[in-house]
């Protein structure tokens, strides 16, 4: 502990005189270690008398911080003291300390010598120091650390504000430019109509610029789908998601049965909190991803899992098809990422971003597991929250 001057313990008793020196040495080197901390610290010390409130001693910090000198606190109770002067809390804070033993303010503004205010961290404790009542105030100086949070605070709304201006324009851009590709698909298809003569090589032409109309408006209707992620904020209620698995299993009831892929999940699926739709589309995606990537070799095999975690739902879409290079891990999650060429396989790359998108809406995160040729598994979590597994039913084993 910190010995204030003239707060002494009381005389050793007469010992031998070798003890003695022993004593006294071990009093004097402990005296210096805690009076060069005293003197040395990055924060700004008081120490006080418990029963008057007279300040006994300050640190060359404080007296930096407040510009106040040294003698202009000795001798002096805390709230005769010019920068807590006005703390109307100062006299209540003693008795509280003199009670309780302990006060903390984690804002409290101080005026400086200069006028300039400052708002610091203000603890007191009160401890006895071989019989007599200390009271040591630590004063932190927090006026940069709220300065920065504050600029934190605004470059935040200011961000938000941003996304949401960027959304609404996706929103927006996505929406309207529909209409003139849906006329130059029109107007395409009436020139190919009303100019039967035309030779193989206009065909041909025709046939690209309707096939590029098409692709464009199947970007556009894409990215109206991930803006509409953002945008609809609704809230959040308990999902079944085995039921939403089942929906998703259903909305590719025509691809299932082309494929002849077998489609399977668990019996017991938790019941998440969520949004009914972005679930059910992000199981749709999922598996939907894995019967398109399927092995040319063999019947594509899907299966949905869930498995507790530590205060999640992990749920798993693993399947049997063509596989993921670890290299791409990060970068089929990205709007736009195509790993194969347009004429391969459908699509427009941007199915994994709006799964990424929705999990992360719901506070959870999605990752893939993978090697070429052997299949993938994604998995994301769920807060696992206060939902429960729902009801056992028959599981559901896909559509053949």
């Amino acid at each position: 502990m910190i010995l204030p001057p003239g707060f002494f313990p009381p005389a050793v008793p007469d010992v031998p005189d070798a003890l003695s020196d022993v004593t006294s040495e071990a009093l004097r080197v402990s005296e210096s270690r805690y009076r060069r901390l005293f003197e040395t610290a990055q924060d700004g010390i008081l120490l006080l008398n418990a029963n008057t409130a007279q300040i006994e001693d300050v640190n060359p910090y404080l007296i930096k911080m407040l510009g106040y000198s040294h003698a202009e606190f000795l001798g002096k109770k805390l709230w005769e003291v010019g920068p807590f002067a006005d703390i109307a809390q100062s006299k209540e804070m003693f008795e509280q300390l003199q009670t309780v033993g302990f006060v903390r303010y984690e804002d409290l503004p101080l005026k400086t010598i200069s006028g300039a205010q400052i708002a610091v961290e203000f603890v007191s404790n009160s401890y006895d120091c071989e019989g007599i009542k200390v009271i040591q105030c630590n004063i932190r100086d927090i006026s940069d650390r709220k300065a920065a949070d504050a600029k934190i605070q605004i470059r935040g709304r200011e961000l938000a504000q941003s996304n949401a201006e960027l959304e609404q324009f996706a929103y927006v851009a996505s929406h309207d430019l529909r209409e003139p590709l849906r006329m130059v698909n029109s107007f395409l298809a009436l020139l190919e109509r009303r100019n039967p003569q035309l030779d193989a090589e206009s065909r041909e032409f025709l046939e690209f610029a309707k096939e590029g109309a098409v692709r464009m408006d199947r970007l556009v209707h894409d990215l109206l789908d991930i803006s509409c992620v953002s945008r609809i904020a609704s809230a959040f209620a308990p999902v079944d998601s085995h039921a939403a698995v089942a929906e998703a299993i259903a909305n590719l009831d025509v691809l299932i049965t082309e494929s002849g892929a077998v489609v399977a999940f668990s019996d017991s699926l938790p019941v998440v909190m969520g949004n009914q739709v972005e679930l059910v589309r992000l199981f749709l995606n999922l598996i939907g991803n894995a019967i398109k990537y399927r092995h040319a070799g063999r019947r594509a095999e899907v299966r949905v899992d869930c498995q507790p975690g530590n205060g999640s739902w992990n749920f798993s879409v693993a399947d049997n098809g063509i596989g993921i290079d670890r290299e791409f891990y990060d970068r089929i999650f990205m709007i736009f990422q195509r790993l194969h060429p347009r004429g391969q396989y459908e699509g427009t790359g941007i199915g994994l971003a709006i799964c990424k998108k929705i999990v992360e809406r719901h506070g959870g995160t999605i990752w893939v597991e993978s090697l070429p040729d052997q299949g993938a598994t994604f998995y994301f979590s769920l807060p696992r929250g206060t939902a429960q597994f729902a009801p056992t039913v028959p599981v559901m084993t896909g559509i053949e």
